[in-house]
């Protein structure tokens, strides 16, 4: 995963597209409170750091020792993503971590009694349950969402949506084809490669930042492999 994260288009490319929509929503002043849910071994810490303060937070050590190797985060905590906690922070992120709750509805509502009344929350998640498979057993997810399912349960904890939309829209038909071949296979491994040439790597970033272009020019995409959501809390 860490050396995956470091070099591989899926990984470059949604890092772009969530820094360039986090910062039409947030601007990036420094001065933020801001919790990483689900930090793995700690890559987003890279750009989420020009927000403000960020803690990492993951229940798995391994994880946790890459960032301290790295630096990463100027505070990590080891502990479950639904437990609940008094403190409160200005944004809130969870990059394809909702999926892996059993109670995905209670997360939702532990993550907003975290957020200060003008906080943000930055999430994705795996889009299309027709598409669960080998590789979601491999990762221990519980499910993919739509996106209506995805509002009606983030809309039900108290947020409302500022912006949701799927993402890797251009590769979504090459990923389709590629889980229905291995959907009933056994799940192996955790990784899974559209490809690992240097030359389509970078076509395949190029293609990501012009997705972030379309998003953060407010055209919401029809499909992708993943959706994201910029919530706040509804204070009606």
């Amino acid at each position: 995963m860490e050396r995956y994260e470091k070099n591989y288009w899926w990984h470059i490319g949604r890092r772009y597209i969530l820094g360039q929509i986090l910062t039409k929503f947030v601007t990036p002043t420094g001065k933020l409170n801001v919790l990483d849910l689900g930090c793995g071994t700690g890559i987003n810490f890279s750009w989420l750091k020009k927000w403000g303060v960020v803690t990492g937070l993951d229940n798995e050590p391994n994880a946790l020792s890459y960032c301290r190797q790295k630096s990463a985060y100027h505070r990590l905590i080891q502990d479950d993503a639904t437990r609940p906690s008094s403190e409160k922070y200005d944004l809130i992120t969870a990059f394809d971590l909702l999926e892996h709750m059993e109670d995905d509805r209670l997360a939702l509502r532990r993550w907003h009694s975290n957020l200060t009344p003008s906080g943000y929350l930055l999430l994705t998640v795996p889009a299309h349950q027709w598409l669960f498979g080998a590789h979601d057993k491999a990762l221990h997810h519980k499910r993919r969402y739509s996106s209506f399912e995805l509002s009606q349960k983030i809309r039900a904890a108290g947020f409302k949506i500022k912006f949701l939309s799927p993402f890797f829209f251009f590769v979504f038909p090459v990923f389709v084809v590629i889980r229905l071949v291995k959907k009933y296979a056994k799940p192996e491994t955790t990784y899974e490669t559209v490809s690992d040439a240097i030359h389509l790597n970078g076509f395949l970033v190029w293609l990501s930042k012009l997705e972030a272009y379309l998003l953060t020019s407010g055209i919401g995409l029809p499909w992708g492999s993943s959706i994201l959501v910029v919530a706040t809390k509804d204070l009606k």
